[in-house]
């Protein structure tokens, strides 16, 4: 998985030229389709990959540390402004599965910098202070990253097929830095601004605007790849290695985002101060940043794919039962672990998702496939924690659930890390 991750190894890349037929198989004659041998000349085209990624997440995190007071401002009920925080999630895994054909019928740069367009549209509205348009824009964004989600890891084989794991842990550096930073800077932007929370959530549609523009070069390397005729035909979704792909994506998800809706409010009940909470949640989010980019490059290192996992499955092992069973024992060690764990976990899934599709347009649809399993898991997470909570007056089965989760995540990680190709 090192250095031949894509197969046959690539020449540079050039302006598209039509795929052509050879022996059943598609055999694009566009060296950008068989992408680039070294980093270095293609600069300019990494830089784009990581602007896109940077656009990913920040638009809609700026959301969270704003919700209250949009929330009270637009005189929204809980379901309202829930909605805000939702939809783009569900987008995720409702419109994932659908994300390959466009890919396949305009090719991935012109689709990729479409969804661009879509993001900036969509964050204007949310930016508008009006809450119809709001969700009008929050569904034009969350419909747009649901695309970039799918068809990303597919560029990233199709452009660096040599270096999957590299290219992957830099844009999913890229994506959790864009998160952390809009989480920061929400706040102070709209104090800057005479408290107007509007203008937090407009420097994101300036932001993918100005992506869209430093984007429109990378149409010289427009490719549109027919998938071979044996790939069409086999349904990704009665593979089992595909599932348990699908199964450990749509785990991690839901781990993730159960953590960050609920890691702060099970602290604060456990007895921790709000302002301790909210200090561990940020350590929650903060150390998945480094663990994003490292666990690629680690498990690019390790020849026994199953040994990678356990290793990279190490920090959860020890954070989850930690924070379930002595909540407030060790809160910072816990928080710690739970945020490298995450961190690796999303950063590992989409370098898997990249690596074993037999072919980029594969990785596309094995892409959709796990992304909608995964997300639509993650919509659910939060909600299930939450009424667990309700029903039971305690945090106990909760927290319990927690745990027989990254106990599955763990049993599907180590089907998930076969060296065997999904889908040839």
């Amino acid at each position: 998985m090192t250095q031949n991750q894509g197969g046959v190894a690539p020449s540079e890349a050039s302006p598209a030229v039509s795929p052509t037929q050879q022996d059943g198989n598609t055999r694009s004659a566009d060296p950008a389709a068989r992408g680039f041998r070294h980093l270095g000349p293609h600069i300019g085209f990494l830089l784009a990959l990581l602007l896109l990624a940077a656009n990913m997440r920040g638009s809609i995190v700026a959301m969270g540390p704003l919700a209250e007071i949009v929330g009270l401002d637009l005189q929204l009920s809980g379901v309202q402004l829930g909605l805000l925080t939702t939809i783009p999630v569900l987008s995720f895994g409702v419109l994932s599965i659908f994300a390959p054909r466009l890919g396949q019928r305009f090719g991935l740069e012109a689709t990729l910098l479409t969804m661009l367009l879509f993001i900036a549209v969509g964050q204007g509205l949310r930016a508008t202070g009006s809450y119809g348009i709001m969700i009008v824009g929050t569904i034009i964004l969350g419909s747009a990253i649901a695309v970039l989600n799918v068809l990303t890891p597919s560029l990233v084989r199709r452009s660096f097929p040599t270096r999957v794991a590299l290219i992957t842990a830099l844009y999913t550096f890229t994506m959790s830095t864009g998160a952390t930073v809009a989480a920061f800077v929400a706040i102070p932007i709209r104090n800057a601004a005479d408290g107007d929370w509007r203008y937090s959530l407009g420097i994101w549609a300036v932001f993918a605007a100005l992506a869209f523009l430093l984007w429109l070069p990378m149409l010289r390397y427009r490719h549109k790849g027919l998938a071979p005729v044996s790939v069409t035909q086999v349904s990704l979704w009665k593979n089992a290695e595909a599932w348990w792909l699908a199964l450990f994506f749509g785990c991690q998800s839901l781990m993730f985002y159960t953590g960050t809706a609920w890691v702060a409010k099970v602290f604060i009940d456990s007895g921790i101060s709000e302002g301790e909470a909210a200090t561990l949640l940020t350590i929650f989010n903060v150390f998945g940043i480094p663990a994003a980019f490292a666990a690629p490059l680690i498990y690019s290192k390790i020849a026994n794919k199953k040994l990678a996992m356990v290793i990279l499955h190490v920090p959860l092992m020890i954070g989850i039962p930690g924070f379930v069973f002595a909540t407030t024992e060790l809160p910072y060690l816990w928080a710690f672990c739970m945020g490298l764990g995450q961190g690796a976990m999303i950063s590992i899934a989409l370098t898997l998702v990249g690596i074993r599709g037999a072919d980029p347009q594969t990785s596309a649809r094995l892409s959709g496939m796990c992304q909608s399993v995964g997300y639509l898991l993650a919509a659910v997470g939060p909600v299930l924690f939450g009424a667990l909570h309700d029903l039971l007056g305690n945090w106990e089965a909760a927290l319990s659930f927690l745990f027989v989760i990254v106990c599955i995540q763990m049993i599907a990680a180590l089907r998930a890390g076969s060296a065997s190709k999904i889908g040839g």
